[in-house]
């Protein structure tokens, strides 16, 4: 059984996306600062901060002793605010950018040897749509996942000759638990209508597309940007 490690799994995209590689037969460790709503069966909680390279170091440890070397990593935790940019806080910057992006990079220095040494591994990135089409207030989070998208490039080219293939998902307005409470209904009428599918994206929709991402059908894939937003973007 191969070991997948998911950060921001406790809920939201991160944790339907626990649920549907937990489904497909992988033994799942969920990295995240907090708790699920409810016990999950066979999933390994692991508290993490993913901004601190020793927590992530350890965390992976611990999910290697309890679970198995993880040759599957989803990167799916992020930081996000709103704020016109002029308006936006340094700290907030620098915790977007320490989540998102240092969170990527101390995850996968953490599993690379593992994979390495397995000859075989799968990287997915959660990016977003946003940066193909950037909303007003959110130029730090975009450039934070512009970064990832770029980053989820170069490692293709690097690791590709050890078996390893890496990837993004960019997923479009999901409907979340947090979405919904924070957007207005309004919003995401808006974004169907933009959408060549009208129906408001789940995050079930974007954990079958890292399920496939991650399966051994997609070893030929590498280096992309997977677009789940319904066809809004259409690039």
């Amino acid at each position: 059984m191969r070991t997948a490690v998911v950060t921001g799994g406790a809920r939201g995209i991160g944790a339907a996306i626990v649920a549907r590689l937990r489904a497909a037969g992988l033994a799942v460790a969920s990295l995240d600062l907090i708790a699920p709503d409810a016990p999950r069966d066979g999933v390994l909680e692991v508290a993490c901060d993913l901004a601190d390279a020793a927590a992530v170091a350890s965390a992976v440890d611990r999910v290697g002793t309890g679970l198995g070397t993880p040759v599957v990593v989803v990167h799916c935790a992020a930081f996000q605010k709103v704020a016109p940019f002029a308006d936006l806080d340094p700290g907030d910057w620098d915790r977007t950018f320490r989540v998102n992006v240092d969170g990527a990079f101390h995850l996968v220095r953490a599993t690379l040897p593992g994979m390495r040494a397995a000859g075989w591994g799968r990287i997915v990135v959660i990016t977003s749509s946003s940066y193909f089409a950037p909303p007003p207030g959110m130029s730090h989070y975009v450039a934070s996942k512009g970064a990832l998208t770029g980053l989820v490039r170069g490692l293709s080219t690097e690791l590709g000759g050890d078996g390893i293939t890496v990837n993004a998902v960019a997923p479009g307005l999901t409907g979340t638990e947090n979405a919904r409470r924070d957007i207005p209904e309004e919003h995401f009428a808006l974004v169907r209508g933009r959408q060549a599918v009208p129906r408001t994206g789940e995050p079930d929709d974007i954990a079958a597309a890292v399920a496939f991402l991650v399966s051994d059908d997609a070893g030929f894939i590498t280096g992309q940007t997977l677009l789940v937003d319904g066809g809004e973007s259409r690039l």
